[in-house]
């Protein structure tokens, strides 16, 4: 068995990657068109951001949020992490100086435990990856207090989470490995350090699943990609050799698989759970698909980096549409003005998000390898149904460069039961990147009202009862907080991969009031997505609709929305979604102008409905999306 057999043969997709990967010697597909971006792309945003940022940072050398008016989390170290790359890697001595006094703080605030709103954990992978770029730069003096700084610290005394309980724990033992590579531990502590590693990582094990993903508490995706990214970059960089390298590599190489299943066509990590649609989900993924790119050219597989490497400049892509004109970027992909909080979490800061994106393109400059040749992603290429039912409750799929994403079974804070999210190859922007929660806990604070939308079918039990979706049905684990309506489960059924045409069946398993079985057959292909969604039980409902979500707003500026007859279109972006009813013949879909303008991550979305003939228990429609 062959390095690649023996690895796929373990990865739940293991046939859709064989399919993907026949042989690494494969021609690339007619017509690809590579991106052309190069290792040194990625300095353009990352400049952008230290040139915005330089104008608040403090006497101190502390980075203050603008919006905020005080240091915020990390934002400093990944500053100085940010700024060091720029000195040494685009000649900007101009950044010395604010480069040097940022290291310096940060250092100062995690030895005398003061680092902003306590979060020591996230400084130490940024503080050493800074000192070792300006090594040469600083004055001797200055290098050797940040030694003197670095050497004075104890992991249990310094870190908040020290025993290995979630995400905070992988980026201090990231960082810590670092450190002891750097020669910062001193001997006196060099076997308690060790033995620290050691029993944190085994802890952290339990998370790892059978996908390569990692399971922080809820499962949101963003947090599966953040502690892989350090965790990849601690073994790119042979800064841990103990003896879980083995299990550790197994595990990473596992989920480098599935980020690469997992990215959109667009480049954008594939969203659910908290912190979603912030652009460091971007530069979590580039990271991942940078290292894992050089791991397979040194594994013989040209076919496989260069997928890898296409998925990391195709992140790059996203990254850079969300640049503001002050060269930061907005933090959560609308473009409401950050003062708005749209889309944001009760944590997030224009400062500490913007320039954690950008330190982590920093650690993506330095894996970057030039030389590996871009091949298509999978995701452009098609053919595959990706099950994480299981742990993650989503199921992604690809063909004819359609790609789309359904949770099971949503966390309702954040997202609805359903169809999430459409994009198209060669389309830079979705009309449909999200759908709508019922119990949205990001921002804006306050603003409208929190309901649930996801495009399908809805019925009521009684004429004057309440419309009931799947978009009502969350994640069992809020039924203490949100009711019993909870989508306990679906059956997935798959029909046909083929690069051009995908087909599956999901039924859903729902409970509580207004509960029915709810079954959507999903056709994908060039054209789109074709779904016919129907209820069914002893009788049939007292009333039935479908029901499209259209994003109205970016945040900014209201998209273009047109409804005509059995059709609805949104354009904005360079793009157009068209929705089309297919049956019951004779629907007609309008947009419901007194329903509300509900937030979502990418602004503001209204439901289109069309309510169709008594007696009826299906819809069939398709959504299109198209360069405009």
């Amino acid at each position: 068995m062959n390095e690649w057999d023996a690895v796929v043969s373990r990865h739940p997709a293991a046939a859709a990657l064989r399919r993907l990967f026949p042989d690494p010697r494969a021609a690339g597909s007619p017509g690809f068109s590579p991106t052309r971006l190069k290792r040194a792309d990625y300095l353009p945003v990352i400049a952008g951001n230290v040139d915005f940022f330089k104008n608040h940072q403090d006497a101190r050398g502390a980075i203050i949020d603008p919006f905020e008016k005080k240091e915020r989390q990390y934002s400093t170290p990944a500053f100085a992490l940010a700024a060091a790359t720029l000195v040494t890697q685009a000649g900007r001595a101009d950044l010395q100086e604010p480069a040097f006094r940022a290291l310096t703080f940060a250092l100062e605030a995690l030895a005398n435990r003061t680092p902003a709103d306590n979060h020591p954990d996230f400084y130490i992978p940024l503080v050493v990856r800074a000192r070792r770029l300006l090594a040469g730069h600083a004055p001797q003096a200055t290098f050797d207090n940040w030694t003197r700084l670095l050497e004075s610290l104890v992991p249990e005394e310094t870190y908040r989470d020290v025993e290995g309980r979630a995400n905070w724990n992988v980026v201090n033992i990231a960082g810590e490995c670092l450190r002891r590579r750097d020669g910062l531990v001193p001997q006196a502590q060099k076997e308690a350090h060790a033995a620290y590693l050691e029993q944190c990582l085994e802890r952290q094990e339990k998370r790892y699943t059978q996908f390569g993903m990692y399971e922080d508490p809820n499962a949101p995706l963003a947090y599966d990609a953040f502690p892989r990214l350090w965790l990849e970059d601690v073994l790119a960089d042979g800064a841990y050799d103990g003896p879980r390298r083995a299990r550790l590599e197994e595990f990473l190489t596992l989920g480098g698989l599935s980020t690469l299943l997992l990215l959109s066509p667009i480049g954008e990590w594939a969203n659910g759970g908290r912190s979603a649609h912030h652009q460091w989900n971007e530069a979590e993924a580039a990271v991942i698909c940078e290292i894992n790119a050089r791991r397979w050219k040194e594994r013989g597989r040209p076919d496989i980096a260069g997928a890898f490497k296409r998925a990391a400049r195709l992140a790059l892509t996203s990254m850079k549409r969300w640049q503001r004109p002050s060269g930061e970027m907005w933090i959560v992909k609308n473009r409401a003005e950050p003062s708005l909080r749209h889309g944001y979490e009760n944590y997030s800061f224009h400062s500490q998000y913007n320039l954690l994106a950008v330190a982590m393109l920093a650690i993506v400059h330095a894996h970057a390898d030039d030389t590996i040749e871009e091949r298509p992603i999978p995701s452009e290429v098609g053919g595959y149904v990706f099950d994480l039912r299981d742990t993650f409750h989503k199921i992604c799929a690809s063909a004819g460069g359609t790609y789309l994403l359904i949770d099971t079974s949503a966390d309702a804070h954040y997202n609805a039961t359903g169809l999430v999210r459409v994009h198209k190859a060669g389309v830079p922007f979705s009309p449909l990147s999200d759908n709508a929660a019922s119990h949205r806990s990001y921002g804006p604070p306050g603003e409208g009202p929190r309901v649930g939308m996801s495009p399908g079918i809805a019925w009521k039990e009684q004429e004057a009862g309440a419309w009931r979706s799947l978009a009502d049905f969350h994640h069992p684990k809020d039924e203490k907080n949100y009711g019993p309506t909870v989508a306990r489960g679906a059956d997935l059924r798959v029909h046909a991969e083929r690069p051009d045409h995908v087909a599956f069946t999901v039924r859903y398993e729902l409970s509580g009031e207004g509960a029915r079985p709810v079954e959507e057959e999903y056709v994908v292909s060039a054209a789109g997505v074709e779904v016919t969604a129907r209820v069914s039980d002893t009788s049939a409902p007292a009333a039935v609709r479908a029901v499209f979500p259209l994003l109205v707003s970016d945040g900014a500026s209201d998209t273009r929305v047109t409804v005509m007859d059995g059709q609805a279109w949104v354009t904005h972006g360079g793009a157009v979604l068209t929705c089309e009813l297919l049956s019951p013949s004779g629907a007609r879909l309008a947009l419901d102008s007194g329903g509300p303008r509900v937030a979502t991550r990418n602004g503001f979305m209204q439901a289109a409905v069309a309510d169709l003939p008594a007696g009826t228990r299906e819809v069939r429609w398709r959504l299109r999306l198209e360069a405009a």
